[in-house]
């Protein structure tokens, strides 16, 4: 339960060994020194353990607006070399104060119109110290997107909850600064209705600045809403920086109107680069997937699925491998559960 600062300051006065109360603000320590730090914990969502210490771990930010940023500076006193979003944005503490200034590491945050042009880039450098500040995070929910898999993985309470698929940034030669910014960012506010043009947003969470989470976007038609040519790109890069989620419902329930609904103040949400020479594992071949031939074309995640009428449930268990053969090869992984891929793998149980 969240405690006012007052109380969280008298806590920190009496109890120093136990840390800040969480969503609440605390000087920054002057080095990362949490074992499971996003900035060097290895990107594998098997280890659900490792990941929800991660997720709960405390971050530093920049004290500010969370709609300003400041520069990183390639020196105390230097140029700037990148862009930080205050309060939502994560840094890397990886120096002591010297003089004001402390170093860190960041994905710079420029967005399109940047004076720096640092699109995504992985950058150490200076900020002011007196900046620095330290949030402890929800400690009941949080979130990893993965660009390579274009999956968010929602965990709560220590476990892995539920899989969903989105689509993060497409950038290009011409507009670079529609890459999602992978790091550690805060979710700051609820915005629920956003709409450019005819293009229409629901159930949206601010983070970063500017940047959505958001439920994947429909046209608007007089009344009508129009969700296929946006919901066709889930599981693939599209759009402008923010990230779109499945309003499908996964097996436990789950879309971004549920993540919404559930949203609290301090949820950390953690972006995974997809380069660093990741590739995707493979799928363990006695993998448990469910199908119901001839009644679906999908193969799903469990024997019970939203996209399946209930007369045909609960499914057949088959193995992974199983689905090369001529009798499976025709299915497809569905597009509500997100059972692991044929051509990329998924590694949670």
């Amino acid at each position: 339960m969240k405690k006012t600062l007052c109380w969280a300051l008298l806590l920190a006065l009496l109890l120093p060994a136990a840390g800040m109360a969480e969503g609440t603000d605390a000087p920054a320590p002057a080095v990362c020194d949490h074992a499971h730090c996003y900035w060097t914990l290895p990107m594998d969502i098997s280890d659900t353990e490792a990941v929800w210490a991660m997720l709960t771990a405390p971050m530093t930010v920049l004290s500010g607006d969370p709609k300003k940023q400041v520069n990183l500076l390639d020196a105390p006193n230097g140029k700037a070399i990148g862009e930080i979003t205050c309060y939502s944005q994560g840094v890397h503490v990886i120096g002591g104060d010297e003089k004001g200034w402390t170093r860190v590491e960041v994905y710079s945050s420029s967005f399109t119109g940047s004076r720096t042009k640092a699109w995504n880039q992985r950058l150490q450098g200076y900020v002011q110290t007196s900046q620095l500040t330290t949030v402890i995070p929800s400690q009941h929910i949080g979130m990893v997107v993965d660009k390579l898999t274009q999956r968010l993985y929602l965990f709560v309470d220590g476990r892995l909850y539920s899989t969903l698929r989105v689509s993060t940034g497409l950038a290009s030669a011409s507009q670079p600064g529609n890459e999602t910014r992978s790091g550690e960012y805060l979710l700051v506010n609820q915005l629920d209705k956003y709409q450019d043009g005819r293009t229409v947003y629901e159930n949206a969470i601010r983070f970063n600045n500017s940047d959505l989470l958001c439920q994947v976007p429909y046209l608007q038609s007089g009344t009508s809403k129009d969700y296929a040519r946006f919901e066709n790109l889930l599981g693939q890069r599209a759009g402008e920086g923010s990230i779109r989620v499945q309003r499908k419902r996964t097996p436990q329930g789950v879309n971004m109107e549920w993540i919404n609904s559930h949203y609290e103040k301090f949820t950390k949400i953690v972006i995974w680069e997809d380069g660093e020479g990741r590739a995707a594992p493979e799928t363990p071949a006695d993998t448990l997937v469910y199908c119901s031939v001839p009644a679906s074309p999908s193969y799903h995640r469990s024997p019970a699925c939203f996209s399946v009428r209930d007369e045909y449930e609960p499914m057949q268990a088959i193995r992974f491998d199983q689905l090369q053969n001529a009798e499976y090869a025709h299915l497809t992984p569905c597009v509500w559960c997100n059972p692991p891929e044929k051509s990329a793998a998924a590694t949670e149980d």
